[in-house]
């Protein structure tokens, strides 16, 4: 077997795995707002399960509705209500092969109003996560017993509920985390200062679970080893709490890392490097003998595979990886690796959705969080011919879409090869993994029998050629650039061309116009390459496109650099080779004098065949940005929902 390791039998407690493969808990907002276990929770677990991996531990189930709640739609296990929804949770995971935990939580000071239905957030003491901007009230002694009581019930529930396990919070910021940490806990009673009383709860929590749940029953704990914020958890620390926990009883200890004000080591952007946290769980393993899970980016079953070969961990989470392809196990079993469509760490479906208070979706995979509703696996009634105009992410996901359900696929790309914007796109820093997703398809194309017409300009005449039954249009957009009278196009160019490298600009005085998130890649990319950027924005804040996890990082990326930013101001007009512009705070107009001009003023639909084809052909669809320019992530659902429809 290629991954040896990967796939051996593991154990946790007395509960046996059928391989080392975990899905960690990760939110899904699927739940309802009550706190029950819904139909689209359940499809999305049981497709999960059906993919090989062989423990699921079921997402942040709340012990406190509605005070302790961090999310709009979240799960809860404070009730026997909630046992009806749990038992056919496990039941579906179950029926899969697949063992499973259910993870219980409290959120602490990481909550607000919103969540909690109006109630103050509650946290050791008065600390307020500046993340969110709350202030927290301190527990009583008396709440305080009183949680002691709501988590052990709750993981009795658990196990009357059918799950194998429970994993109990003390991670990411939450309430536990909270009363581990010195960064938030201030207390100077029995449950405060000393790292004796920071630990009491948690030990009171488990001492009390296992008296009710019985030695059989798993028990375990998520850690942030890490929390990267100053006077944190730090991983000396947290390998004596490590020491300490498994004294206790606990099973396993998953390591983990972050609090929300470090959210980006939390739910990494594109930035981080595969596999970075693993140091983390080796730092746990070297001080305890239970089972360590080791998580946070872990894409590849290699970077799996060395992991458990090279001793940092006992098991690996496979956690947004899972969301993009549900089969990454039974691909990487079966030495189909190339067929995995990995996670790119965009973070705008798995977390971006959920901080606008909607449900888990992922901009490679379009079924995810809609299983529910749509099967990715159903066939056509009727074998149509389909022409699809565009081999950009849109356009190749409708293709591979609707050539899996049975359709005869033609698809026309005018670049010498596919990718559309993610070709260029993946040249800005540490964009790589975007890459990742062209692959997979360029990958998956011709095995579902797709003909591929590459270099190839679509015309209306080149289309009915093929008498399609249907067209799906993909075209793209056009950047966008000012209509200035004097304007030189000798010494401007949009970020288009500097990504895909038809303008090679270096050492040279350069101004960015336009601060989103494409205007700030180009400028960082500029930067590296020996240019004196000046980055130009209309709004006073940079990338408000951005998702926000990714915005953090981009920010500190060009705060570092030596790009220099002007907000709240307008390029007003430009004659030659001078900007004239003017600044929110001066209302005098002021010039700039560079050698060159960039413009990352977004892109305009390219709906032409579209408009030509209307009329013409019965089923015509139009995605992507040739509908409307945005992101990756509506292109892939356009492209799907299309295809599902033709």
């Amino acid at each position: 077997m290629q991954y040896p390791h990967l796939f051996a039998p593991g154990k946790i407690g007395k509960c046996s795995i059928r391989n080392r493969v975990v899905m960690p808990p990760m939110a899904t907002n699927l739940g309802s707002a009550f706190g029950e276990v819904t139909p689209e929770l359940l499809a999305y677990y049981r497709r999960r399960a059906q993919g090989g991996v062989g423990l699921v531990i079921v997402e942040n189930a709340q012990v406190d509705m509605f005070q302790g709640r961090s999310l709009t739609a979240q799960i809860a296990v404070d009730s026997d209500k909630f046992l009806p929804g749990l038992r056919a949770l496990a039941e579906v995971i179950h029926a899969e092969g697949t063992k499973t935990f259910l993870q219980i939580q409290h959120g602490g000071r990481q909550c607000t109003p919103s969540t909690t239905d109006g109630l103050q957030p509650v946290a050791p003491s008065p600390v307020p996560c500046k993340f969110l901007g709350v202030m927290p009230r301190a527990l009583t002694r008396e709440e305080i017993q009183e949680l002691v009581e709501k988590f052990a019930q709750a993981a009795l529930r658990a196990k009357l509920a059918g799950f194998d396990g429970v994993e109990v919070h003390a991670a990411h910021g939450y309430l536990l985390n909270e009363f581990l940490s010195p960064y938030t806990n201030k207390r100077d009673d029995e449950y405060g200062g000393s790292f004796e009383n920071r630990l009491r709860l948690l030990l009171e929590i488990l001492a009390r679970i296992r008296e009710l749940v019985g030695e059989d029953f798993v028990v375990g704990v998520r850690l942030s080893v890490e929390e990267f914020v100053p006077g944190g958890l730090a991983l000396a620390e947290s390998q004596e709490i490590a020491r300490v926990l498994e004294a206790s009883g606990v099973d396993y200890i998953s390591a983990s890392c972050g609090i929300y004000e470090s959210v980006s080591t939390i739910i990494e952007p594109m930035n981080f490097a595969e596999g970075w946290r693993a140091h983390l769980a080796r730092g746990i393993k070297e001080v305890v003998s239970c089972p360590v899970i080791a998580v946070g980016v872990i894409r590849h079953p290699e970077v799996a595979e060395r992991i458990l070969a090279e001793g940092h961990a006992d098991f690996v989470a496979i956690g947004r990886g899972l969301i993009a392809d549900p089969d990454w196990v039974k691909k990487a079993a079966w030495g189909r690796e190339r067929e995995i469509n990995h996670c790119i760490s965009c973070n705008v479906g798995c977390i971006g959705e959920l901080f606008a208070s909607g449900k888990v979706r992922c901009a490679v995979n379009p079924w995810a969080g809609r299983e529910l509703f749509f099967d990715e696996r159903a066939r056509a009634l009727e074998r149509k011919r389909v022409v699809v105009v565009g081999g950009g992410p849109g356009g190749m996901t409708a293709a591979l879409v609707a050539a899996q359900r049975g359709h005869e696929v033609h698809l026309f790309e005018r670049e010498k090869a596919l990718g559309g914007q993610l070709r260029f796109a993946a040249r800005a820093p540490h964009k790589e993994k975007l890459l990742w997703f062209v692959e997979y398809l360029e990958e998956m194309l011709p095995k579902a029998g797709v003909s591929v017409y590459l270099g190839s300009e679509a015309t209306p005449e080149t289309v009915l050629a093929l008498e399609p039954q249907a067209v799906i249009v993909a075209s793209g957009g056009t950047p966008v650039i000012p209509e200035f009278s004097a304007l030189d196009p000798s010494f401007a160019c949009t970020a288009w061309d500097v990504l895909r490298g038809s303008v090679v600009l270096e050492e040279k005085d350069v101004v960015v116009v336009g601060g989103g998130v494409v205007g700030c890649e180009v400028a960082l990319f500029l930067a590296e390459r020996g240019n004196r950027v000046t980055l130009v924005e209309m709004l006073p804040h940079l990338a408000v496109d951005a998702e926000v996890i990714t915005r953090i990082e981009l920010l500190k990326a060009l705060s570092a650099s030596s790009v220099r930013v002007m907000t709240s101001t307008r390029c007003m007009d430009v004659e030659g080779r001078r900007i004239v512009y003017l600044c929110d705070a001066d209302p005098k107009t002021s010039e700039l004098h560079p050698e060159y001009i960039v413009f990352a003023l977004g892109t305009r639909p390219n709906r032409g065949l579209f408009d030509e084809l209307s009329g013409k052909i019965q089923e015509l669809f139009l995605i992507g940005d040739a509908r409307e320019p945005r992101k990756i992530f509506h292109a892939v659902y356009e492209g799907a929902l299309a295809a599902t429809q033709v």
